[in-house]
């Protein structure tokens, strides 16, 4: 007879009471949002790379445009190319500015910065050209 109870205790314990359902749910829900502000903050890194490798690949196209064209196609400017007209980024603003004799003479310093997001960001390059 004391086999037959504990086969039937067994078989009560069958299965999940509501109770522990639901603070698997609550746990599971807390797991759910620790990945979900994962996913944001990757989202948002993301989007930053982005931006800075446009702003890099702006930078490095007018550095590549003014070696190409050499010392003296480097004139003394100070060039601006404001938000809206750098050719299909509007949302960068990108300065170009040469002097002459710098660091000695007969060379010229280049230097070209990207900004965005309202000038909040920037990213800047610098090089020598020498005649």
């Amino acid at each position: 007879m004391g086999r037959t109870i504990s086969l039937h205790k067994m078989h009560m314990n069958k299965g999940f009471t509501l109770i522990e359902i639901l603070v698997s749910l609550v746990v599971l829900a807390i797991g759910m949002l620790g990945l979900s502000r994962i996913t944001i903050t990757a989202i948002n890194v993301n989007a930053a790379n982005e931006r800075r490798t446009i702003a890099s690949t702006l930078m490095q196209d007018r550095m590549e445009s003014i070696k190409q064209s050499g010392y003296s196609g480097a004139t003394n400017a100070s060039t601006t190319e404001n938000y809206g007209y750098v050719p299909n980024y509007s949302a960068y603003k990108r300065v170009t500015t040469i002097a002459l004799n710098t660091p000695v003479t007969n060379m010229k310093t280049v230097t070209v910065a990207v900004f965005w997001d309202h000038d909040k960001h920037s990213l800047s390059a610098t090089t020598i050209l020498a005649q």
